[in-house]
């Protein structure tokens, strides 16, 4: 059977960099390397307990359960009008086959085509989205940049908190929403390139083609001409440690001062590091995840 393993950024705000694994007739996602959600093929309902009308039936996606090596499969929600016996046996297929594979993570990142948030001289400020194919490109995003989720941890910029000619207010997103807003207003302009193996992009609507050191490698630029903003975002990226260290393409200096930042949030370490495309300092990472242990038998 032919598989395909890879990963792809969730972003707009960056949450993880999700691993990929699939077969013909089913797939599996992973934020963390541990748990995967399965799915598999299903003819639509509409087309399983209708008569004959001469049409093909329409397959897609259904969720299916969640998977581990620790549970197995568990949270299975078999809906009895899809076909369950093929859908059961789909996943099972696919879990053995991923059982060989989680010894490789992380797998590659394979979402090349990017949208940045770009300044009014087109040069990249903020990730938007991406994409592994140009099919995925037929519209520029409609949604601004965004740091984090809305029902997530709350980002808190000790910067921003002791900046007295500031007030954001009291509420748990006022951190990330002062950052948005300095970022947006900065970069209005949306733009797909695609990242060569080099690192430069070439801009897919345009003749654009910009240095790889143009391209912020977290993400988000940091040299601002305000120094409140340049500092909130040096505290925005401290916070987003430890998922930025899932990024496979960060430089020896910059992953080793992630590292130290990422020890902050233990427990996100922890649940992390399985996929961590490389480590500068073995020993803090383990640090890391000892205090996230004693932390959780307390």
């Amino acid at each position: 059977m032919t598989t395909s393993s890879y990963a792809r950024r969730q972003l707009n705000p960056f949450a993880a960099v999700l691993q990929v694994f699939e077969t013909e007739v089913a797939r599996a996602f992973s934020a963390n390397g541990v748990v995967w959600r399965i799915q598999t093929l299903a003819n639509r309902p509409d087309h399983t307990w209708r008569s004959d009308t001469g049409t093909a039936p329409v397959q897609q996606f259904f969720n299916w359960g969640l998977w581990s090596l620790q549970r197995g499969m568990h949270e299975v929600s078999a809906n009895p009008i899809l076909d369950i016996g093929f859908m059961s046996d789909a996943a099972e297929q696919l879990v053995g086959l991923l059982r060989q594979e989680t010894d490789r993570l992380p797998f590659e990142l394979r979402d090349h085509f990017e949208c940045w948030a770009c300044d009014q001289d087109g040069n990249p400020v903020a990730l938007l989205d991406s994409a592994i194919t140009g099919e995925e490109m037929e519209k520029i995003p409609d949604h601004p940049w965004c740091g984090t989720a809305s029902d997530g941890p709350a980002f808190q910029s000790p910067s921003l908190a002791g900046a007295q000619a500031v007030s954001v207010g009291m509420a748990p997103r006022a951190h990330a929403g002062y950052l948005e807003r300095q970022v947006n207003r900065y970069a209005p302009l949306p733009t797909w390139f695609r990242r060569n193996p080099n690192g430069s992009g070439t801009g897919v609507l345009g003749e654009q083609q910009l240095p790889a050191g143009a391209f912020p490698e977290t993400g988000l630029r940091e040299d601002w001409d305000d120094p409140l903003t340049a500092a909130v975002v040096q505290d925005y990226l401290h916070w987003s440690a430890p998922l930025l260290l899932t990024l496979p393409h960060l430089s020896d200096a910059r992953r080793e001062r992630l590292e130290r930042a990422a020890v902050a949030r233990a427990s996100l370490v922890a649940d992390l590091h399985r996929l961590l495309p490389a480590v500068i300092n073995p020993q803090l990472i383990e640090q890391a995840r000892v205090e996230a242990r004693l932390r959780r038998s307390q």
